[in-house]
């Protein structure tokens, strides 16, 4: 399956390669796939840098996939991942990472991204297809001021009309009640923690407030914590919030 993902999705469709062709014997081997990956990662950083917009990026990434396959989410995460930084460098020319190095191309943003933990698991993911661990879905309950949900119900309000999903939630802080998948941090040191969606592709992701970083350091995997949120977006396929305190 993997050797038929790589030639299928080679970057043909991406003008800044479409010189190059895929070689028919490639290989699902864990170092083609971190290639694939980290490449993929470049070329929707530098094409953003060259002006195409966000969709087309993600459009070209995608063209022809199932979007009910976890294939789907890491192509499409990976893509806007690029999107993502080519944005930051346009805007900002250059991105101070946790050691305070600066990084001022997209080749060295990839080959940073492609040491941490979350590419390190998207490549497993894609070496061998794994079933996600679900987190139990129970009724939300909630109030004027805070909409009270689990990370597998917001997750499938999001997927079915992200729209609809901002209407319900109305501008509210959001209470995110889930199992912990991962704690990390993002390239600019922000503490991260993930809860279980139903796909450990695209987990719930809540970006916590520096006065967190240090409860944030005592959690385990597979912990149940309920996590509130002051704003709430879909970002990179799954719902993301920031500015979050735990319970």
């Amino acid at each position: 399956m993997i050797k038929l993902i790589i030639t299928s999705l080679t970057f043909c469709s991406f003008m800044s390669i479409a010189a190059g062709s895929a070689p028919s014997n490639i290989q699902p081997y864990r170092s083609n796939l971190s290639n694939y990956v980290e490449t993929l990662v470049i070329t929707s950083c530098e094409q953003t840098l060259k002006g195409v917009s966000k969709d087309t990026i993600i459009d070209r990434a995608v063209a022809g996939m199932n979007k009910n396959t976890n294939t789907y989410g890491i192509i499409y995460n990976t893509a806007t991942l690029g999107e993502m930084i080519g944005n930051k460098l346009s805007k900002e020319k250059k991105i101070i990472i946790a050691d305070k190095a600066e990084i001022d191309n997209c080749h060295d943003a990839a080959k940073v991204i492609m040491n941490t933990d979350s590419m390190k698991e998207i490549v497993n993911q894609m070496t061998a297809e794994t079933k996600p661990v679900e987190a139990t879905s129970k009724a939300s309950t909630s109030n004027d001021k805070v909409y009270c949900t689990t990370a597998k119900a917001l997750a499938e309000l999001y997927d079915a009309n992200e729209v609809a999903a901002d209407n319900k939630i109305g501008g509210r802080s959001v209470e995110v009640t889930g199992v912990v998948q991962d704690i990390n941090k993002d390239f600019a040191d922000n503490v991260v923690v993930q809860l279980q969606s139903g796909n450990r592709l695209l987990p719930v992701r809540l970006y916590m407030s520096e006065s967190e970083r240090m409860k944030a350091s005592e959690l385990s995997k597979g912990q149940k914590k309920t996590i509130t949120c002051e704003k709430m977006a879909l970002i990179i396929g799954a719902p993301s919030g920031s500015d979050c305190t735990f319970n």
